[in-house]
């Protein structure tokens, strides 16, 4: 079997052992249909589709699979590679088939004497791609079974990383920088930038594959690992651009980011550059957003609110006078999404705490471009420590 980085077998056990300790008071099992929580559990990861797939995780007994039969030799093939979380698979052909998938699900539940479950989604199912169905929770009401939640537990586990997930945190931030600088020298006028992201990208995996004999990602088919998402000279002003309409020209202000699959895991690296000499204009704005970035990573620390590093990066902004050019908050996590909490928004007071992960990226956004480095970084006991590493400054191509 290949050898792929991963969570391991034992962390896995524990989360699972962490969470029916939380449950078994009150219930007999958890439903999970989240597919990234599903993941964070198993290691296991399918496309989902409109047909139904869930997780079932008795108090006493080992983790189930629900899942159509068009998965069944890929999920057996994952979940081995994964570590082999999962113990048993309970099959069904299609969706909506001739008896709807959730009450076959309900006859599981039954068949495993079940008599209370905590459910991530009420609805049993992910909607999703045209899906319709029965409401789980009624279903398993009328057949005298107590349901609860459990989304709101398990989203509170994913918030501390632990030293495997910093560690493929960081693994990922390696390879985006050097994925970065592949694209940066590959830049030129005339150039599309999907033209650079392919080839930056084919580089890079290139050298990926052969440093991890091979690279498999857990969660995704491999694609473009480098790109600049549209943000080119006057597109580069949407924070969240899809698409540019024209090749890149001299004086530009372009934006690049990365941030590759690394055992399920991702790190967020942007950059601002420019390509071609700038007016004093476009350095104005750079350098303030260099100050509004200082700023937050001054503030970051743990045991405040992460409303506190929004609050401090906007009351900056209004003494630099660019406050009318924010368009987003400071910053979210980041771990088996790219955006997951803590969010660094001024309406978000939980507290910060050493071992969670967050994106720091404070940008502007006007006439003359946009203007935004995000970095990961992780929260440690005495302050903050970066996940990703490159220049912040010297950024003219």
């Amino acid at each position: 079997m290949v050898k792929i980085l991963k969570i391991s077998r034992g962390e896995l056990l524990k989360r699972i052992s962490f969470l029916l300790d939380k449950i078994k008071e009150n219930y007999d099992a958890v439903y999970l249909t989240n597919p990234t929580n599903i993941f964070y559990l198993t290691n296991v990861s399918i496309i989902s589709t409109e047909r139904p797939f869930a997780l079932i995780i008795p108090v006493n007994g080992s983790p189930i699979a629900f899942s159509p039969s068009v998965e069944k030799n890929h999920i057996e093939y994952r979940n081995s590679m994964g570590g082999g979380i999962i113990s048993n698979f309970y099959y069904y052909f299609d969706y909506p088939g001739e008896v709807h998938p959730l009450n076959k699900v309900v006859d599981l539940i039954k068949e495993l004497k079940i008599k209370s479950i905590a459910l991530d989604n009420p609805l049993g199912a992910n909607p999703i791609w045209g899906y319709k169905g029965p409401n789980l929770s009624e279903l398993l009401k009328k057949e005298g079974i107590n349901v609860g939640k459990v989304e709101d537990l398990i989203n509170e586990m994913r918030l501390i990383k632990s030293e495997e997930e910093i560690e493929l945190i960081r693994e990922s931030g390696k390879w985006a920088s050097r994925a970065i600088r592949v694209a940066m020298d590959l830049i030129q006028e005339n150039k599309w930038d999907w033209e650079i992201a392919i080839d930056a990208s084919k580089q890079v995996l290139h050298e990926m594959n052969k440093n991890f004999s091979p690279y498999l990602p857990l969660r995704e088919s491999i694609g473009l690992i480098v790109g600049f998402r549209g943000q080119v000279g006057e597109f580069s002003s949407y924070p969240h651009a899809l698409v540019s309409e024209r090749a890149i020209r001299k004086g530009d202000v372009l934006g690049i980011g990365s941030g590759p699959e690394i055992g399920g895991y991702y790190s967020e690296l942007e950059r601002t550059l420019i390509y071609g000499k700038p007016s004093e204009k476009v350095l104005n704005y750079f350098n303030k957003m260099l100050e509004l970035r200082k700023e937050a990573f001054d503030t970051l620390r743990p045991n405040i609110k992460a409303s506190d590093v929004d609050k401090a990066v906007m009351e900056k902004a209004k003494k630099l006078k660019v406050e009318e050019f924010i368009r987003h908050h400071t910053g979210h996590g980041l771990g088996l999404e790219g955006h997951e909490p803590p969010f660094l928004d001024v309406g978000y007071d939980v507290i910060l705490k050493p071992g969670m992960v967050v994106s720091i990226e404070p940008g502007i956004y006007n006439d003359y471009g946009g203007f935004r480095h995000s970095d990961t970084v992780l929260i440690t006991k005495n302050g903050n420590e970066l996940l990703t590493n490159f220049p912040d400054e010297d950024l003219i191509i």
